[in-house]
């Protein structure tokens, strides 16, 4: 099974956002399903949470203090957790928290939400959740929030349907994660995300 292969939205660099390049995103596509590629820049300077509300929003429960705070280290903090409940919603089949922690403009998140949506309609998901982190950085962006990144490894794992049959193998890999996370109201969001295999 591939590595789902499509342009996704960029971070950029420290200087400005920019338009990204033919990119290979952390999860995985069956090959029953063509990939696709697109190509988008980051937002501007209005994001909302990922309902669409903006300002204020209920934050998860096992946020972590420190993902809570307006700081470098809350960017980093909030950065890794996204990620890790993203490799949850692959497990369970259940987007409703990374939603919530996006900006509406977030390409890379609603492809990935759109991806685990598809499967789950399918009856399948993930068998475990496969990412760990590593380097995690935060740096602060010219334009507004942060620039977070981090090496994040993907172990081997499965794919499996309703019955916990296994139906495809997901092969180990590593990449370079960058993300642009701006503070809205008075919580974190996800505004992109770029993945760059290693």
């Amino acid at each position: 099974m591939a590595v789902l292969t499509g342009g996704l939205t960029a971070c950029g660099d420290d200087s400005e956002p920019q338009e990204s390049t033919t990119t290979a995103s952390p999860i995985d596509r069956s090959t029953d399903s063509p990939s696709s590629s697109e190509s988008s820049s980051s937002s501007g300077s209005e994001t909302s949470s990922g309902d669409g509300s903006g300002g204020d929003a209920e934050l998860p429960d096992d946020l972590p203090a420190e993902a809570r705070e307006n700081t470098k280290e809350g960017a980093a903090a909030f950065g890794e957790y996204y990620h890790t409940a993203f490799g949850d919603a692959a497990e369970s089949g259940d987007t409703q928290l990374i939603e919530s922690l996006r900006s509406p403009d977030c390409k890379a998140c609603i492809a990935g939400e759109k991806q685990i949506s598809d499967d789950k309609a399918k009856g399948w998901v993930r068998d475990s959740n496969p990412y760990s982190f590593s380097k995690l950085s935060a740096t602060k962006r010219p334009d507004e929030g942060y620039k977070v990144t981090m090496d994040v490894k993907a172990k081997k794992h499965y794919r499996v349907d309703a019955s916990g049959k296994r139906n495809a193998t997901v092969k180990p890999v590593s990449f370079d994660l960058t993300q642009h996370v701006i503070w809205t109201g008075d919580h974190w969001t996800m505004n992109s995300w770029i993945a760059q295999i290693q």
